[in-house]
């Protein structure tokens, strides 16, 4: 993944209304591997925006947000729109084959194999291309994918690491470790409990 560190920003990304989505918008394609491994950003600017928006747009993401992006955004509020649109497309679209390169770096692979719900043999060939991953590794994958990416927002990778390790009162004492394994998904009530924890450290990082 890459090392975001925003020290700059830049017209018109300098505006209130406008530095939190692209923020956010940063930090989403990253979770989701549209950034390059190990980039460092350091610089909030419009031609960020408008390359996170051509990777996107090539990975079959967000294109009618992304063409409004690479053209003419218009007016403040309709960049702000354009902004979200595209990271709510990021969050609903899973790339698997990005993603697991990013989670790769972060978890050895028998952890990501047991937070995934699949196996360190299975994962070793989806990242090398060599077998398609099922499409219910896939969404634990981007579910994933998209925590850790929150959780980057407020802990360095070993603290995300110790973050799934840790028991959670908001979880009754259970370690998120605990909650993601086997065939879970996305949308039961105790994994969208680990969700929304991860987001409101996001939260609270992005406030800050």
């Amino acid at each position: 993944m890459a090392t975001i560190r925003i020290r700059s920003v830049f017209a018109p990304l300098d505006r209130p209304e406008l530095t939190e989505p692209a923020v956010n918008l940063v930090r989403r394609a990253d979770a989701v591997g549209l950034l390059s491994d190990r980039e460092s950003v350091e610089r909030l600017d419009m031609a960020l925006v408008r390359r996170i928006a051509e990777e996107a747009s090539a990975a079959g993401v967000g294109r009618s947000a992304a063409v409004g992006i690479l053209g003419q955004p218009g007016t403040d509020e309709r960049l702000a729109s354009l902004l979200q649109r595209l990271d709510d497309a990021m969050a609903a679209s899973p790339l698997p084959d990005r993603e697991l390169r990013g989670l790769a770096d972060m978890f050895d692979l028998d952890t990501l194999g047991h937070l995934s719900g699949s196996s360190a043999v299975s994962l070793r060939r989806y990242v090398a291309g060599s077998r398609r991953v099922p499409d219910a590794v896939a969404e634990r994958i981007h579910w994933l994918a998209i925590v850790v990416g929150d959780l980057l927002g407020a802990y360095n990778e070993v603290g995300v690491r110790r973050w799934f390790e840790r028991a959670r009162t908001s979880l009754d004492g259970r370690r998120p470790s605990d909650i993601l394994h086997g065939d879970w998904h996305p949308d039961d009530p105790d994994v969208e409990r680990v969700r929304r924890l991860a987001a409101s450290l996001a939260a609270v990082s992005a406030a800050t």
